[in-house]
């Protein structure tokens, strides 16, 4: 059964996927936005994401050649098109229950590693790895500097004190230049002025606001246009997520049906006010500050724009904020006295144990559901994974690691940390020097499954 060239499993999943992104990891970029702005309407603020929404699946589906996925599928050797089976949409429901009760996994890797082949996975991990650090280095450095100035002035002068002039503008145009002479990811100088036509434009709209309503209102403004610049990268990035469902190249008819199925739910979402992982993203940002809030998520959609244009490949964008957050948390412990280092070790190694046992839980399921599948339908075909002996050792090492994740969620002491943190390095370090052969073995074991049903 199929509706619009989509089976119905595909279909399903799909929807259980969408619901999971925008209802859980799509809170990392409007959490803050609800919340600051809670004195409107949901509507209007559905709108809005709404709208960016539309433009960037759009855009995404015209220049890919009907791929909203932004190429992040296109390797087929890493995610190979697959025909969905029951099983394939467990996940997202898997997601959608651990991700209420506190546990920050990340939809990347609980939804598309079921999807990836061995070296996709560890594409996959390697670049979430990369991520974290990278971002865990730039909210540290960054927060150093900003918590003994900027931070400290937020304290100490409330939002409607000073109208920050020209920020939007000097921003966008320092942006929108650079990348045009320095990361060349803008080909024209027509399109980096059109950037900075309209950066100057949502200029002068705060400003109007100022003198409209109130001098908070700048702040206001910086925040809706920070957020729309987060809300679209991030949707560059996890839209994969979601269409991995679907085939890669949708019709008009199958991919403006799936907006809109995506749009409802959004709708849904912000009815919800975030609905209960609200309260999760909370504990994580720690920021009730419009003015923090914007800073960070300016810092965390950078990044993301940063890791976009570095390669196509998948990635967890919640590694790249829980490392974000982990970095400003440890530079304000060594700021700010009413932060301690070890409150911020020990809050820092809590998301990241939780989130290291979604990885695992992700992995489990990628092995395990397939085989469920195989034993309750022996007729469709099956590749176990575990017969690469480099990925057996993959995951019974991971798993191992669990009983020393839960042993520090459990005490989480100085003794514990320590251990944690160690057994957590090793494994990195280990994981960075084996993923090329894990990748090659790879390639090499589904070359010789191809050769073996080319042959029969």
């Amino acid at each position: 059964m199929s509706i619009a060239g989509i089976e119905i499993f595909a279909l399903v999943g799909f929807l259980f996927a969408a619901y999971a992104v925008v209802g859980n990891d799509a809170l990392q970029t409007l959490g803050t936005f609800i919340n600051s702005n809670k004195r409107l309407h949901w509507t209007i603020l559905f709108g809005f994401a709404a709208s960016i929404l539309v433009l960037t699946f759009v855009y995404g589906w015209i220049i890919n050649g009907g791929d909203p996925s932004y190429g992040r599928l296109s390797n087929e050797s890493k995610y190979p098109p697959i025909t969905v089976q029951w099983y394939h949409c467990l996940p997202p429901l898997v997601l959608l229950i651990i991700t209420r009760v506190g546990i920050p996994v990340s939809t990347s890797f609980m939804v598309l590693t079921i999807f990836a082949s061995i070296g996709g996975l560890g594409s996959m991990i390697e670049k979430s790895l990369f991520g974290y650090g990278l971002a865990f280095l730039t909210g540290g450095v960054v927060y150093l500097i900003v918590s003994r100035t900027l931070e400290k002035w937020f304290e100490d002068h409330p939002i409607d004190a000073v109208i920050p002039y020209g920020i939007i503008a000097a921003v966008g145009a320092a942006f929108f230049m650079s990348q045009l002479y320095v990361f060349g990811t803008i080909d024209t100088l027509e399109t980096a002025l059109t950037g900075v036509g309209l950066s100057v434009l949502a200029e002068l709209v705060a400003i109007a606001f100022c003198f409209g309503h109130s001098r908070s209102m700048y702040w206001v403004v910086v925040q809706w246009v920070t957020t729309g610049y987060l809300w679209a990268v991030w949707l560059i990035q996890d839209f994969a997520n979601i269409f991995v469902f679907l085939p890669r190249e949708l019709t008009a008819i199958q991919g403006f049906g799936a907006m809109i199925a995506i749009m409802i739910l959004l709708g849904f979402t912000f009815a919800n006010q975030g609905g209960p992982v609200q309260k999760i993203l909370k504990t994580k940002s720690n920021v009730t500050d419009i003015r923090s809030a914007t800073i960070i998520d300016f810092l965390y959609a950078t990044l993301l724009f940063f890791f976009k244009e570095l390669n196509d490949l998948p990635m967890s964008t919640t590694w790249v904020f829980l490392g974000l957050i982990a970095g400003r948390e440890y530079a304000f412990a060594l700021s700010h006295k009413v932060l301690t280092v070890a409150s911020a070790i020990f809050d820092t190694f809590s998301d990241l144990a939780k989130a290291f046992i979604g990885l695992v839980i992700s992995i489990d399921l990628a092995v395990g559901l397939p085989m469920l599948g195989s034993l309750v339908d022996p007729s469709q075909p099956f590749i176990n994974p575990l017969t690469n002996d480099l990925f057996l050792w993959f995951v019974i090492i991971a798993n191992l690691m669990l009983a020393v994740t839960f042993y520090f969620l459990v005490r989480k002491d100085k003794p514990a940390a320590a251990v944690f943190i160690a057994v957590m390095g090793v494994g990195a370090a280990v994981f960075f020097m084996s993923v090329d052969k894990l990748e090659e073995s790879s390639a090499s074991s589904s070359a010789s499954v191809e050769q073996t049903i080319s042959t029969s």
